[in-house]
């Protein structure tokens, strides 16, 4: 999630020398997919390294790890440096922080439950948060397509200046509800769509209230644990396991600095944004979200409606889910970390990408600036125009 921050007059500057320290190795390092996959044909995973060393070059970050699978045949890369320091190349297994990607776990979560009876999408929320203003007229449904009306804790800025002054401490998910329970609303509930870190913060705790165990327990059991996702975590890392790279941003930095944001604490994100996984893992997630192989046909169907109010140029948010005419997608952002994971289902097609920065350039924030890149060579006309 990106937190909202006053433009600094040093950005430019500082991204410019980020860009230069990395840009050899930007350009010059590719893998090959993973010994013993199947790899697309040699020609299109050509035109693939050739877009990467293209929009890597028009973006801020100093390294990517990007996957793109037509069914169980693939091309994988890494490209420009993991670590600022060494300056080594990133490696497929690395483990990243995938920020608001988190949401479609967390979603995914809430939907299993549905389909066990527990719970429904039209419950008000005021079942688990009594005292929260205006629950009885909230539903779970409008928390999950961002049409509840709640402001998220990190449109406050005094709530943010404590995040970025404080980045290492620790918050608790009945902290961030609270702060948002003292902002006004942004609309009557159902009544529009505002992407709130908040709403997912809640279907957290609703996961935790109906299941009455922790959120990591429940993630581990139905989500990673069944579709074979070892390299996956929700627990609150500061250290993320090895391997790992270390990320970068310019969120609370000082005019002229770069700050290395690999240990800052992800639990300001919880269950809107703070899980750890890898390229691999990430594979098997966005073909099972995409698909909605853990879920009912018919509450993927539920899943899969829009909110009207935020349908626009053929791209609409969903239940934890963006679209973008036919494809199923989400990015996520936290301060050093940007991950975008999308699937195409008419051709089984999957796209990963990590980058180890959130800075974003004249295209935007590089994960997303490089998956529109990389559809646009394996799918083209497959998105939206604008």
């Amino acid at each position: 999630m990106r937190i909202p921050s006053p433009a600094s007059p040093g950005r430019c500057a500082r991204i410019v020398a980020l860009a230069a320290a990395t840009a050899l190795a930007a350009l010059t390092a590719l893998l090959p997919a993973a010994a013993g996959a199947a790899q697309l044909g040699a020609r299109t995973q050509e035109r693939l390294d050739r877009t990467l060393a293209t929009v890597t070059r028009q973006t801020w970050n100093p390294g990517t790890i990007a996957g793109v699978w037509v069914g169980d045949r693939g091309w994988t890369a890494a490209t420009g440096v993991a670590d600022r320091v060494s300056g080594r190349v990133p490696r497929l297994g690395d483990h990243t922080r995938i920020g608001s990607v988190t949401k479609t776990f967390t979603a995914t979560l809430i939907l299993r439950l549905a389909d066990q009876g527990r719970l429904t999408l039209d419950d008000t929320i005021d079942r688990w948060f009594p005292a929260f203003p205006g629950a009885s007229g909230i539903t779970i449904r409008q928390l999950g397509t961002m049409s509840s009306g709640i402001a998220s804790y990190s449109t406050d800025a005094a709530t943010v200046d404590r995040f970025l002054t404080h980045p290492t401490a620790a918050w608790t998910p009945q902290q961030l509800i609270a702060i948002s329970a003292g902002l006004p609303v942004r609309f009557a509930p159902g009544a529009g769509f505002d992407y709130s870190n908040t709403n997912f913060v809640m279907l957290g705790q609703i996961v935790e209230q109906v299941t009455g165990r922790a959120l990591a327990t429940v993630m581990q059991e139905q989500l990673f644990g069944p579709l074979g996702m070892r390299h996956t975590t929700y627990k609150p890392l500061l250290k993320l396991p090895s391997p790992a790279w270390s990320g970068f941003t310019i969120q609370g930095a000082e005019s002229g600095a770069v700050l290395d944001a690999t240990g800052w604490n992800p639990t300001f994100a919880d269950a809107a944004g703070q899980i750890v996984s890898t390229l691999g893992d990430l594979r098997i997630w966005t073909r099972a979200v995409g698909s909605g192989a853990l879920l009912k046909p018919a509450t993927q169907a539920e899943r899969l409606k829009p909110n009207p109010h935020s349908e626009r140029a053929g791209r609409a948010y969903l239940f934890g889910l963006g679209r973008a005419a036919g494809w199923l997608l989400h990015s996520g952002e936290l301060p050093g970390y940007n991950t975008q994971i999308a699937y195409l289902p008419k051709r089984r097609l999957s796209i990963v990408v990590l980058t180890n920065a959130d800075i974003g350039g004249a295209n935007g924030n590089p994960a997303p600036a490089i998956f529109n890149a990389l559809a646009a060579t394996i799918a083209p006309g497959t998105l939206p125009s604008n």
